[in-house]
């Protein structure tokens, strides 16, 4: 009897050195795997330049063309991997000597100018105020990544040029800002 319980002993202590161990010497790290990509703010528009020519007093010019059709507007893509808010804003028409600039404001007057903005939304009106650029004017809300916004510009000169304007080339720049959309 003595010797079937030491062989019981025997075969429990050997049990318990394959059992005990391995719950005693689990792994003593487990690894977590983070995934981030950075967040990026980007667009692209597909009109990058808008070459008038010679214009008259009152001329009121359309940035993609005078026909309202889908096919004339510029289109904006989101192209970052997050929501965007859009908003525009311009510039004064500036010459090389400033004092035939022509300021950029809502209503066009002597030596001013306006810029209107459009989207396929307000149908044929020209509502959104592109001011100057110490502001900026919503465009677009909550553009998903990948997606894309039709819109167009209407120009309209001013009502009387200064009597000395020699007609040298005038030069504005109008700015698309994308920022995180606010949730």
């Amino acid at each position: 009897m003595r010797r079937r319980l030491a062989i019981l002993g025997v075969a429990l202590l050997l049990l318990a050195g394959v059992v005990v161990p391995s719950a005693v010497f689990a792994a003593p790290t487990q690894v977590v795997t983070i995934t981030v990509s950075a967040q990026v703010i980007a667009i692209t528009n597909t009109e990058d330049t808008w070459t008038i020519g010679v214009i008259e007093i009152d001329d009121v010019l359309y940035f993609s063309g005078d026909n309202l059709q889908d096919d004339n507007y510029s289109t904006i893509t989101n192209t970052g991997n997050a929501d965007v808010d859009i908003e525009i804003q311009g510039t004064d028409l500036e010459p090389i000597d400033p004092t035939y600039t022509w300021i950029l404001d809502a209503v066009s007057d002597n030596q001013t100018y306006s810029l209107y903005a459009n989207t396929p939304s307000n149908g044929s009106s020209y509502t959104i105020e592109i001011q100057s650029a110490v502001y900026t004017t919503p465009l677009v809300e909550d553009l998903a990544p990948d997606s894309t916004y039709l819109w167009s510009m209407k120009l309209t000169a001013p009502n009387e040029f200064n009597a000395n304007d020699d007609g040298e080339p005038k030069s504005s720049s109008v700015t698309l800002v994308a920022t995180k959309a606010t949730p």
